[in-house]
C-alpha cells in the first residue's frame, strides 16, 4: 500500500467507524463500541507505520477540489514530521480511550452514540492534523469544535450537561471569528492557500519581501485569537474547567490530544508567521505565562479531582505557548507531545478512582481506600510526577525547554513568573497525590462529598461536575469494581509513555527540522529540577507528611483562598459584563417585537377584519337602500359637478 493510500485510510478510518456505529449499528451497542475501537486501531497501525518509514522530506498527497478563478482549491493529505508524530499520538491515545471506555460506558444507554461520537472526534483532528491547505484546516477546526460539543453535552438530559457544551461551543466561536479573519489575510498576503508555500514565504530568514510588517502583526495576532479560544487562555479559559459535565474519557480525549491541542498545532504549524511578529509574540508570552498563572492558582485549592486536570491543562497549553512564544518550535512541541501522554493518563486515573469509589472529591477519594487500586496509582504517581516535572519523566524534559528558551533579557520577567507557575504545578500534582494516596481521616481536610454517593446517582456539588460523574456512576452499574483489564491496560500503556517520551526529544527535533538543538547541562537544569522538588515538598509538608493538617497554606489566608475557589471571580464578572446586558437586549427585543411591531401589525390586520366586517354588514339584501344609496349618490356627484362647471364659466 503506498505512503497516500495509507494516510488516507489512517484519517478516513473513524469516519467510517462513525457512520456504521451511528448509522447502522446504534441500537446494538456493543457491536457499534467493538466497530469504533477497530476504526481507531486501524488508524494507530497506519500513523504508527508512517511515521516509522516516511523520510525527512515534506510531501503531500492531494486532489483538486474546485477552482476558483486562478485558485486551485485541493483537498489531501500533507506529510512531515510534525503530522506524522502528532497524528500517531492523536491515534494512540484515542485508541487507549476508546478501550478503556469499553469498561467505562459498558451500562450507558447511549453506548453507541458515545463511540460513535469518539470516532468523529478522532477524525476531526486527524484531518485536521494532515490538513494540506488552509480552508481544508479550518473546515476540521470547526468540526473539531462541534465533536467536543457533541461529547461536552452527551448526557443531554441533564441541564448542567447543556449549559457546560453551549459554553464551550459559544466561547470557541469568539475564537474562530478571528482565526477566519486571520486566515483570509493569510491567503490575501501569500495569494497561496497550500500549507507548505506558505510555511516556505515565512520560514525564510527576514520578512517576507512582499508583505509589510503591520500586516504579518495583524495575521498573527488574529490568528492568535483563535489560539487563545480553542486552547483555552486567557480571557476565554473559564469553558474548559466546565467542560468535566462530559464523561471522564471525553475529558481525558479533550484535554489531551484534541480540541485543546489543536490550537497549539496551529502556532506550531504557522510558527514562522509568528516569528516574524514580534508585537504579537510578546502579547502571546504575557497572556501564556498570565494563564499558567491564573490557572495554577485555582487547582491548588480544588477539590474535584477532574477540575484540579482541567485546571492543569489550561496551564500547561499556557507553557506550550510559552515556549513557542520565546521563539523555540521545539520547546512548545516536544512539551504538546509530552502532555498528550501524562494528561491522558491522569485523567484515566481519576475516572477509574470514580468508577471505583463513587465520588471525585479527592479526600474522600482518599479516605475511602483509593491506594488499592494498584495500577491506577502507580499510574497517578507516574502522570503526577510527569506533569510536576520531575526527572527523568516525560514532562521533565519538555518543561525543562521551555524555561531555557526565555534566555532573552526581555524575557527574564516572564520567566520568573513561568518558574513561579512551574513551582505551583509541583504543589498543587502532589496535594493530589498525597490526598488520594496519604489520606488521615483525622486531618482537618472535609470532603465536600462522600464516597459512594455518585452509586447512588446522587452525586451533586455547587459546580455541577459531580452530577456529571453520577451519571458515570449510574454507566458503571452502581457498584464498585476496582480495575478491569480494559481499565487497566491503557493507564500502563500512557504510563509507560509518560516514562520514556522524554527521551526522545532529538527525534522528535530533528522529525520537525530542528538542526540543532540544545542539550542543558546539569547546572542549567537545575532551577528546573529544584523547582519541582521544592513545590513536592510543600505539598509533602503541607498534605503527605504524618500530622499534616491536609488544608495548604493558603488556608492561612481565607480571603485569598475563597478568591482562587472561586476562580477569580471571573465567571460572575463574564456574566455581568456580558450575560446580563445580553440578556437585557433580549428582553427589549422580545418586548419591542411582542408589544410593538407585533401590536402594530395585529392592529391593521383588525382595521381590515373591521373595515371589512362593515362592508359586509351593508350587503344584507335590502333593494330600498341600494336604490336609495344610489340616488343619493348620483345626487352627490351631480351637485360636485354642476359646482365645478359653474365655478369654471366664472
Amino acid at each position: 500500500m503506498t505512503e497516500g493510500l495509507t494516510a488516507m485510510l489512517g484519517v478516513t478510518a473513524p469516519l467510517i467507524g462513525f457512520a456504521l456505529a451511528l448509522i447502522f449499528f446504534r441500537k446494538k451497542h456493543d457491536v457499534a463500541a467493538a466497530v469504533s475501537v477497530f476504526s481507531g486501531l486501524i488508524s494507530f497501525f497506519c500513523m504508527t507505520g508512517l511515521l516509522l518509514t516516511h523520510g525527512s522530506e515534506a510531501t503531500t498527497h492531494v486532489a483538486r477540489w474546485f477552482t476558483i478563478g486562478d485558485v486551485e482549491l485541493t483537498f489531501g493529505i500533507l506529510l512531515d514530521g510534525k503530522t506524522l508524530i502528532m497524528g500517531a499520538v492523536v491515534a494512540l491515545v484515542t485508541s487507549c480511550i476508546q478501550i478503556y471506555s469499553l469498561s467505562y460506558m459498558a451500562h450507558d444507554a447511549s453506548k453507541a452514540r458515545f463511540f460513535a461520537f469518539l470516532a468523529f472526534f478522532e477524525w476531526s483532528m486527524l484531518s485536521l492534523v494532515y490538513a494540506a491547505n488552509l480552508l481544508q484546516l479550518f473546515i476540521f477546526w470547526e468540526l473539531v469544535g462541534l465533536a467536543s460539543f457533541f461529547l461536552i453535552g452527551f448526557w443531554y438530559e441533564k441541564p448542567s450537561a447543556v449549559r457546560a457544551a453551549k459554553k464551550a461551543f459559544m466561547m470557541t466561536r469568539i475564537g474562530d471569528v478571528g482565526l477566519f479573519i486571520g486566515l483570509v489575510l493569510l491567503f490575501m498576503a501569500t495569494g497561496s492557500l497550500d500549507v507548505l508555500g506558505i510555511n516556505a514565504t515565512f520560514d525564510a530568514a527576514g520578512l517576507p519581501a512582499t508583505i509589510d510588517k503591520d500586516r504579518v502583526e495583524w495575521i498573527a495576532m488574529l490568528l492568535f485569537i483563535g489560539v487563545i479560544g480553542k486552547s483555552a487562555q486567557f480571557p476565554l479559559h473559564t469553558w474548559l474547567p466546565d467542560a468535566m459535565e462530559g464523561p471522564t474519557p471525553v475529558s481525558a480525549l479533550l484535554h489531551s490530544a484534541t480540541m485543546v491541542a489543536a490550537g497549539v498545532f496551529l502556532v506550531t504549524r504557522f510558527h514562522g508567521v509568528f516569528l516574524d511578529a514580534e508585537t504579537t509574540r510578546v502579547w502571546m508570552l504575557a497572556i501564556a505565562t498570565f494563564t499558567a498563572l491564573l490557572a495554577s492558582t485555582m487547582a491548588m485549592v480544588a477539590k474535584d479531582m477532574k477540575r484540579v486536570l482541567a485546571f492543569s491543562s489550561i496551564s500547561q497549553l499556557g507553557f506550550m505557548l510559552i515556549g513557542l512564544a520565546a521563539g523555540s518550535l521545539f520547546a512548545g512541541y516536544f512539551h504538546l507531545i509530552t502532555h498528550a501522554f501524562f494528561k491522558a493518563l491522569l485523567f484515566l486515573c481519576a475516572g477509574s478512582f470514580i468508577h471505583a469509589l463513587g465520588t471525585n472529591d479527592m479526600i474522600a477519594m482518599g479516605r475511602a481506600g483509593a491506594r488499592k487500586l494498584r495500577i491506577t496509582s502507580i499510574g497517578l504517581v507516574v502522570g503526577g510526577a510527569a506533569l510536576a516535572g520531575i526527572p527523568p519523566l516525560a514532562g521533565f524534559f519538555s518543561k525543562e525547554q521551555i524555561l531555557g528558551a526565555m534566555h532573552e533579557g526581555w524575557q527574564t520577567g516572564f520567566k520568573i513568573a513561568a518558574m513561579g507557575a512551574a513551582f505551583l504545578t509541583a504543589y498543587y500534582t502532589f496535594r493530589m497525590v498525597f490526598l488520594l494516596l496519604r489520606p488521615d481521616a483525622n486531618s482537618r481536610a472535609v470532603a465536600d462529598e462522600p464516597a459512594g454517593a455518585q452509586h447512588g446517582g446522587h452525586g451533586h456539588d455547587a459546580h455541577g461536575a459531580h452530577a456529571t460523574d453520577a451519571h458515570d456512576a449510574d454507566a458503571h452499574g452502581h457498584d464498585a469494581h476496582g480495575e478491569p483489564l480494559v481499565i487497566r491496560a491503557p493507564i500502563a500503556v500512557l504510563a509507560f509513555f509518560a516514562l520514556i517520551a522524554g527521551f526522545f526529544g532529538d527525534s522528535i527535533g530533528h522529525a520537525i527540522g530542528i538542526e540543532h538543538i540544545h542539550h542543558p547541562s546539569f547546572g542549567e537544569m537545575l532551577p528546573a529540577i529544584g523547582i519541582a522538588l521544592l513545590g513536592v515538598a510543600l505539598a509533602w509538608f503541607d498534605y503527605g507528611r504524618s500530622g499534616a493538617k491536609q488544608v495548604g497554606f493558603l488556608a492561612l489566608v481565607p480571603p485569598l483562598e475563597t478568591f482562587f475557589a472561586k476562580r477569580w471571580y471571573l465567571d460572575e464578572l463574564y456574566h455581568y459584563l456580558f450575560v446580563t446586558p445580553a440578556i437585557w437586549i433580549a428582553r427589549l427585543c422580545f418586548g419591542a417585537e411582542t408589544r410593538g411591531f407585533d401590536k402594530s401589525a395585529d392592529a391593521v390586520g383588525t382595521g381590515v377584519i373591521a373595515a371589512g366586517g362593515s362592508v359586509a354588514r351593508s350587503h344584507n339584501g335590502r333593494l330600498q337602500l341600494y336604490v336609495a344609496l344610489a340616488v343619493l349618490l348620483i345626487a352627490g356627484l351631480t351637485l360636485w359637478v354642476g359646482f365645478e362647471v359653474s365655478g369654471g364659466a366664472r
